[in-house]
């Protein structure tokens, strides 16, 4: 599942920012200095909102993965990384919460007939687009999408844009500030054991920024919004909701959560969105019946795709010595399928990447989880190396002696599959100095 699991990417990190003098109405429904986890909206709002949502879960809220969108009485759109890894025909189990801004009930839940994956979707920001086809008329007021020659002025650079969703969202004590959180702030909110989906839809105003802040060879089919500092953000559980922009009528889905950072991490923090008036016609052709249905769900994992919780480039003796990553594990391909040996569930697009230079240093990675975890590691060398209990207390651990420089495409996996333990929080933890023996290859492809 490419991003998948910022599933993927959004509870609200929500402000109100002062750097322009031009407060958009987006921003009246915020107020104070930095609103980490957002401010509650009402569904009356936003009508149009609704869950993803896995029905045999315990609750609505045990149940949450994405948000979507109703754009017409029986259409729903979302994220294509949202629902390529389940059957377009007959997706058993998958429902659109909707009608209640609130996850612990009051909603409506509708049974979805069809997924249409876009068939060029190729990861985060790369025609990462879906539509669903539920059963029965919902009856919901539909957004309006961004198109023709509305969208030059409700997409432009500097616009005040809007994200609502029910996305993790950090603890009470860290709502306060200005400007990204401090180490001693990250230090006593580690999000794989602090932060939480939220139990009700909240909103947040960022602006839309130039595309080659997210990636500088994004083309005209995504949005850039938000900021450089951890004042407002997408987040896991967000992936697949709308972003919209206001014009004299209203609001407009100018776009849908696709990836970015992993919101509690430092640095780049800008959100990739799709952007939905490149894809006007592919929407209007599917709904009509015109596009046919594709099946993207993949056997093995795809080193070649864009990572879902980032990359960084590291030189022999870095500092911080270890480098720790924030993401979700699991995912619902072998680890096995790149060779025998290899154990746990894994996504198809990496986790992670890094980018190494040096020689003669240790290069070690480990994870700590609140699960059984793996990893699986596809080397400079084009080899895949992997790990089951190399740390202990059921934690992988691969470690290189003389490491090869160049690029290292990183799979933190799950012993159990997503179906039983969901895609728990793990922290990749990337040492370059002591440890245990380099690794024996694993299999190779």
């Amino acid at each position: 599942m490419p991003l998948k699991r910022l599933l993927a990417i959004a509870g609200i990190l929500a402000a109100i920012w002062t750097l322009s003098p031009a407060r958009a109405d987006a921003q009246e429904f915020c107020s104070g200095d930095r609103v980490m986890g957002g401010c509650s909206v009402s569904i009356s709002d936003f009508p149009w909102m609704v869950s993803l949502n896995r029905a045999n879960s315990r609750s609505r809220f045990d149940g949450h993965f994405c948000g979507a969108s109703v754009i017409a009485d029986r259409w729903v759109l979302t994220a294509a990384h949202c629902v390529d890894s389940m059957p377009p025909n007959n997706p058993v189990g998958l429902e659109v919460y909707a009608n209640t801004a609130s996850l612990q009930g009051g909603g409506a839940a509708f049974d979805v007939d069809r997924i249409y994956v876009h068939a060029g979707y190729r990861g985060v920001g790369i025609n990462d687009i879906a539509l669903l086809e539920v059963s029965r008329p919902m009856g919901i007021t539909p957004v309006r999408l961004s198109r023709g020659t509305m969208a030059a002025t409700v997409e432009a650079e500097g616009s005040q844009a809007v994200i609502t969703g029910w996305g993790l969202s950090p603890p009470a004590y860290v709502a306060r500030g200005r400007g990204n959180l401090t180490a001693a702030e990250r230090a006593t909110s580690s999000a794989p054991t602090m932060w939480n989906t939220s139990q009700v839809l909240l909103g947040a105003a960022v602006p839309i920024v130039a595309n080659n802040l997210c990636d500088p060879a994004a083309g005209s089919s995504i949005l850039c919004a938000g900021f450089l500092e951890a004042i407002a953000d997408a987040c896991r559980g967000d992936s697949g909701g709308p972003l919209h922009a206001r014009d004299a009528e209203g609001y407009v889905q100018v776009g849908v959560v696709s990836g970015g950072t992993y919101c509690h991490q430092d640095g780049d923090h800008y959100g990739t969105y799709t952007r939905v008036s490149a894809f006007a016609d592919w929407i209007d052709a599917t709904m009509a019946g015109e596009t046919p249905q594709v099946d993207l769900r993949a056997d093995a994992p795809d080193f070649t795709l864009p990572p879902t919780f980032g990359f960084v480039q590291l030189t022999a003796g870095f500092q911080p010595d270890p480098h720790r990553q924030q993401l979700l594990a699991g995912g619902n391909l072998l680890a096995a399928s790149v060779g025998e040996g290899c154990a746990g569930h894994v996504a198809e697009a990496p986790d992670f990447r890094v980018q190494y230079q040096g020689s003669d240093a240790q290069l070690s990675f480990s994870v700590v989880g609140e699960q059984n975890t793996t990893l699986l590691i596809n080397a400079p060398d084009g080899r895949w190396y992997c790990d089951d209990d190399g740390a202990g207390d059921l934690q992988p651990r691969l470690v290189w002696g003389a490491p090869l420089q160049g690029q290292y495409d990183i799979y933190v996996g799950t012993f159990a599959p997503p179906g039983e333990v969901g895609y728990p929080q793990a922290e990749l933890i990337i040492g370059g100095g002591g440890g245990q023996p380099a690794p024996m290859p694993g299999p190779s492809k």
